[in-house]
């Protein structure tokens, strides 16, 4: 089975990067505690069973006769430090999943108890975003041997790989679970679209993800393949210098950041025709973001609705702001890692020009613009997140930086507002799921429509072509694993 992705996994190392592809590529190797279904319930995988026991504990029951692939047996103490490694190690993109734990007591051979400095009621959820790690082997050998030879509880065992390219793994007789329906699987890396479609209809792979709204006319005649699309979760937006008076990465040098004004982000906003991109560019297979939070979660506010496009108004809005002849700035997105990123970040610089901003747009490869936005280098760029639930996707995107804490790792421009902070510490302990959805409309209310902290665009439908003989429905979180998949 040969499944092709528009890029490659950068590390296998599963608590670097966090991001669907390395996720996808990863995790058949790794095992997560718990894995979120289809429909957004929790399914058991490494964890069996959790109940909260006291106000800072959960009491997590483990499968029994889990193996890692090099043959030992998987412990307690397995997991209890991959959960403190993926919370505490500096370098991890995944801590805002583990953050709050403070330690963990091994109460028997399959049972762990998990204590948290702060009470965590959807740490469940979080379980299914924490993989289940050799722990004793990495201290042993290092974090880089572990990268280049991957040893996890998952269903299919590391054989080769080449970063940003492939990938290949084969079926492990020692997991836990029922075995995969492919043995051989190779995970590849097609970026050029027209050439992953080809590869796809000539039978060279088995499943594509991405395939362009232009070409779904394509595979439905081809008479060998089929298209998947599920709506998605993910949200395409625009973020922007946030902290930097003068100097901003994308401008002139001494030159003043005109996005450090609100009505400048809200210029923004109202200067997108999202239904234009939409209807141009996608074949209607994208919904029209009206909050950052998409429908298929609780804290989704159906009373919300997206603010008009509006060229008039924006222009407006920059006049008051100080800006009626407008601004210049350099408009980054990546080329390669959404569906048709490159033409949709054109398309917006066009619109900007409409109100007067001069936007040079610059779409890079995915592996050149993530570690250039992650130095923050950008005035303004286009990106999309993949939310796992309001409370992590706030203490990521949102929070004041903290690395103390695990705040913020993702807040590449620097949105700091105590308030909304101090909202979140609340909504993050409150069990009663009312009073935290509440809690959670209010933080996201004043963050997007007071602060205009980002700009929403659109959720992606997720997309791919699948060969006629192979049998699988594309996820709502992107991922595509082959242990997922059967023969028709």
């Amino acid at each position: 089975l040969v499944i092709a992705w528009q890029g490659g996994a950068s590390t296998l190392d599963p608590i670097m990067r966090s991001e669907n592809t390395n996720y996808s590529w990863q995790r058949h190797i790794f095992d997560t505690l718990t894995l979120l279904a289809r429909d957004g319930s929790i399914q058991p995988r490494i964890a069996t069973a959790w109940k909260f026991i006291a106000p800072n504990i959960w009491r997590i029951t483990l499968r029994k006769d889990v193996k890692f692939q090099d043959g030992s047996v998987m412990t307690p103490e397995d997991v209890g430090e991959s959960i403190l490694d993926t919370g505490r190690n500096p370098k991890s993109q995944m801590r805002d999943f583990a953050s709050a734990v403070s330690g963990y007591k091994v109460v028997d051979d399959h049972t762990l108890d998990v204590a948290f400095n702060l009470p965590d009621p959807i740490f469940p959820r979080h379980m299914s975003m924490i993989p289940v790690m050799p722990e004793a082997l990495i201290k042993k050998e290092g974090r880089a041997v572990f990268e280049q030879h991957p040893i996890g509880t998952g269903p299919y065992k590391f054989v080769n790989w080449l970063p940003d390219d492939h990938l290949n793994v084969e079926a492990w007789k020692g997991f836990w679970g029922p075995q995969p329906v492919f043995k051989y699987v190779k995970l590849e890396s097609i970026p050029n679209s027209a050439t992953r479609l080809a590869a796809l209809l000539s039978g060279q792979v088995q499943v594509a993800e991405k395939v362009e709204p232009q070409n779904f006319a394509r595979v439905k005649s081809s008479g060998s393949a089929y298209l998947t699309i599920t709506p998605g979760i993910r949200i395409i937006y625009l973020a922007m210098d946030y902290w930097r008076k003068t100097d901003s990465a994308g401008m002139k040098k001494g030159e003043k950041n005109p996005f450090m004004d609100p009505r400048v982000r809200q210029a923004v906003y109202q200067a997108i025709d999202v239904e234009g991109l939409k209807k141009e560019i996608f074949n209607d297979a994208i919904t029209p973001a009206t909050q950052f939070i998409a429908p298929q979660f609780e804290s989704y506010d159906k009373n919300v609705k997206r603010l008009p496009y509006d060229p008039a108004a924006a222009k407006k809005l920059l006049a008051a702001a100080g800006y009626p002849h407008g601004f210049s700035l350099e408009f980054v997105a990546p080329n390669d890692r959404y569906l048709n990123d490159a033409l949709v970040a054109q398309a917006i610089g066009g619109m900007l020009q409409n109100v007067g901003i001069d936007a040079t747009v610059n779409a890079e490869p995915k592996t050149v613009f993530f570690p250039q936005v992650d130095k923050g280098n950008f005035t303004m760029y286009l990106a999309g997140w993949g939310t796992t639930d309001p409370i992590s996707t706030y203490g990521a995107l949102y929070h004041c930086r903290d690395k103390a804490k695990g705040y913020g790792h993702a807040n590449r421009m620097h949105y700091c507002n105590p308030k909304t902070d101090k909202i979140f510490e609340g909504a993050a302990k409150t069990f009663e799921a009312s009073k935290r959805i509440a809690l959670e409309r209010e933080i996201y209310h004043i963050a997007d429509r007071q602060d205009f902290a980002y700009i929403p665009l659109y959720w992606e439908d997720v997309i791919a072509g699948v060969n006629d003989h192979v049998e699988w429905k594309s996820r709502p979180d992107e991922l595509i694993f082959a242990w997922d998949m059967s023969r028709k």
